[in-house]
């Protein structure tokens, strides 16, 4: 039974106020939603300054610091404190409201369907710092049900830049890293990540120049590179079960 894990951003859908929010200005957008910004004296360029070098600090130690805990730990940089419960209720309201805009990758309901009819255990893996988020996306594209388990960054406590978060997927998988592949858009974070974990990887080429290339010391090669999900699913199970049997070096 192949085991087949897929990124979630640009691999099976998009959505781009969602990214916002997750890489550039959360806390400023927590503040602004609540109508606290005067009263507090915050500005936009501050905040987003303190959260892109948090982000940066995630990224250099791939220990995941989650939604809450961001906003908390920054705003509290400045002073203020707000009740957990207030800032995590902002936090749902504003990605409930970046759900509208999520928009399916081309091709992906048919592949995962093809897959989960295959019998394959089929996994997310996401570096996402809101967890419920990427379990809504999976539930309004109506494929909850093909999915054993969903990691987030958020979830597993580790960001992509660590294989620590593939390896918190295979074990909630019952799997060993040989007997699974992962499918993402990223050729540093996706095929780096996933092979650093001893797991196959399919790179999904989306044309973007910026997951074109690796910072990694190693040489990061894909096992197999796919342009589009369009069709992907006889493809993607194929290898997956070749490289199942395939015996390890």
């Amino acid at each position: 039974m192949p085991v087949i894990t897929f990124d979630f951003h640009n691999t099976m859908a998009n959505c781009d106020p969602w990214f916002k929010l997750e890489v550039r200005d959360l806390p400023w957008a927590v503040v602004a939603h609540l109508g606290c910004t005067a009263t507090a004296r915050l500005t936009k360029p501050d905040l987003d300054a303190a959260y892109n070098a948090l982000r940066r600090r995630v990224i250099d130690s791939g220990d995941e610091i989650d939604a809450l805990s961001a906003v908390v730990e920054i705003l509290a940089e400045y002073d203020v404190v707000l009740e957990r419960r207030v800032v995590i209720k902002a936090i749902d309201e504003l990605m409930l409201a970046a759900l509208t805009s999520l928009e399916p990758v081309a091709g992906i309901a048919e592949t995962v369907r093809h897959l989960h009819a295959r019998d394959c255990r089929l996994g997310v893996i996401s570096s996402a710092v809101h967890h419920q988020f990427v379990e809504w996306s999976i539930r309004k594209m109506d494929l909850g049900d093909a999915f054993s388990s969903i990691v987030t960054s958020a979830s597993a406590g580790y960001y992509k830049s660590s294989p620590r978060i593939y390896q918190h997927s295979l074990r909630e998988l019952n799997a060993t890293p040989g007997q699974a592949t992962h499918v993402g858009d990223s050729v540093r974070w996706d095929v780096g990540g996933a092979q650093q974990a001893g797991m196959n990887a399919i790179w999904l080429d989306t044309g973007r120049p910026e997951n074109r290339t690796s910072s990694l010391s190693i040489n990061v090669t894909p096992d197999l590179t796919i342009t589009s999900m369009e069709g992907a699913g006889p493809l993607i199970y194929a290898f997956a079960v070749w490289a199942e049997h395939m015996p390890d070096d």
